[in-house]
């Protein structure tokens, strides 16, 4: 693929994601604060806690067949292979709901006091399932428009149809499942039938010897799915049972915050995913991957920073006083984000090589590295645990990888990408210091940095040129 057409299909790509993305998760956010008056916080916190167990179960169920659908379609144009791949993992997601079941009706007979909530739990890892599996088939199918607008429609209708159940009918934490069970059904049937996919998926399309393929690909995955869930959420599991739901939601409300910054990153991982894998031949691979490597440190950071910076704000102007514990962990915790992303980066190399058991072994060092430090140090200082083992593993994860990866990948860290670290951690720890003129002084800060930071970034994805050439020089000499 040449230069030109490399750079703008990852543009085009991103800027799409970008408006949806953006909307979806900046409407989630403005949520937030909503769903935590509508619900106490142990209504919060459980239902926070039962999202983390679906993120969990959905690709065990289904051995993350959804992720083997994604990279097998992007390999073939030809509709008779997109209907045996679709079919293929269509059947193995049926087969793996009706497990999970049988599983959660043995758990109902034995446990009947949470028989209630187990129903609303099922109905929604089904929702979630569904409309999981159809978002990789039409971002494998290039539909990425109708991906980007549905995800923005399933925020509207996950918000309207929560506000109806919880505060007009008073369902309370039953309504915000099933206001999240109907936004994912929503969007679901929207996509499937706009991108017409559903005329993939048929009995006569199952491959047997295709299943085998596809679960020799997904199947090394689930240890860095379990990994991946280990890092992000087991740690509300431990909040839970050695401080209680109430400091799960503190927590919950801390990481809205890191989310917006992992947001700001899935817009263009998405997009990055199927360009890593047509560019991995490229003769001029190494210094194009070293481009957006750089370029992702630079713009992410500098955007940590200003989220840091104005956490003060957030937290006097939208959350009620109970949740101001979560302001001390919430700059960890960003800082943390930045090393996820930076491994999801390279862990996409690992996709564009089939490699997916390095991806797996790799996500299991954080994730015994998170658990470690998260038990040894629950019981002494609480809430903050989480965040160091968090930070930690984040940490551990990227230099695992980026020692890996640089084995066959040259990826050259800059001077200025160096400078921009260096920053990020004069902010996490001036975030310490609360006195208001400080504060204020590092919301202008962080602002100014930004934009020096990323003025030459910004001027070059503007003009839609990419320096290559001049990049070289300055990453070999």
């Amino acid at each position: 693929m040449s230069e030109d057409k490399r750079n703008q299909k990852l543009i085009k790509n991103t800027a799409i994601l970008s408006v949806g993305t953006i909307c979806t998760k900046g409407l989630m956010f403005l949520m937030t604060p909503l769903f935590t008056r509508w619900l106490s916080q142990e209504g919060y916190g459980t239902f926070d806690l039962l999202l983390t167990y679906v993120t969990l179960l959905m690709p065990l169920f289904t051995l993350d067949s959804n992720e083997a659908v994604f990279r097998f379609l992007l390999d073939t144009d030809e509709d008779k292979k997109r209907k045996k791949i679709i079919s293929t993992a269509s059947f193995l997601n049926l087969t793996g709901l009706l497990i999970s079941f049988i599983a959660i009706s043995v758990i109902a007979l034995l446990r009947t006091e949470i028989r209630g909530i187990l129903i609303y739990f099922y109905i929604l890892l089904v929702a979630e399932t569904f409309y999981t599996i159809t978002t990789r088939i039409v971002r494998g199918i290039k539909k990425i428009p109708i991906y980007a607008i549905c995800s923005l429609l399933f925020v509207i209708a996950m918000a309207v149809s929560s506000f109806i159940l919880i505060q007009i009918l008073q369902m309370g934490l039953q309504g915000i499942i099933l206001g999240y069970t109907i936004g994912y059904v929503f969007c679901t049937v929207i996509m499937l039938v706009v991108s017409r996919a559903y005329a993939y998926i048929s009995i006569s399309g199952f491959d047997f010897s295709l299943l085998k393929d596809m679960l020799r690909y997904s199947i090394p995955l689930l240890p860095a799915e379990i990994s991946w869930w280990i890092v992000n959420v087991s740690g509300r599991t431990i909040i839970s049972i050695f401080l209680g739901t109430s400091y799960n939601a503190i927590y919950a409300v801390a990481n809205k915050f890191p989310n917006l910054c992992q947001t700001l990153f899935s817009v263009f991982h998405l997009s990055w995913q199927e360009n890593v894998v047509e560019t991995f031949q490229d003769q001029d691979r190494d210094v194009y991957y070293s481009y957006i490597f750089n370029g992702i440190i630079t713009i992410l950071s500098s955007i940590c920073m200003v989220i840091i910076s104005m956490n003060f704000l957030i937290y006097e102007k939208l959350f009620q006083q109970e949740y101001f514990t979560g302001y001390y962990i919430t700059p960890l915790l960003v800082a943390s984000v930045l090393f996820s992303m930076l491994s999801q980066f390279l862990g996409s190399i690992y996709l564009a090589q089939f490699n997916t058991k390095k991806s797996g072994g790799s996500a299991a060092v954080a994730a015994v590295v998170n658990i470690i430090i998260h038990l040894a140090l629950i019981k002494g200082i609480g809430l903050y645990a989480a965040a160091i083992s968090t930070a930690v593993s984040y940490f551990s994860l990227f230099l695992v990888r980026y020692f890996d990866v640089v084995k066959k990948v040259r990826l050259v860290i800059c001077n200025k990408t160096k400078i921009c670290l260096i920053l990020l951690v004069y902010f996490v720890a001036a975030n310490y210091i609360y006195i208001s003129w400080f504060n204020w002084i590092n919301v202008l800060v962080a602002v100014i940095i930004f934009f020096l930071i990323n003025k030459e970034i910004v001027t070059t994805y503007w003009t839609k040129k990419y320096k290559l050439k001049k990049l070289k020089f300055n990453l070999y000499r």
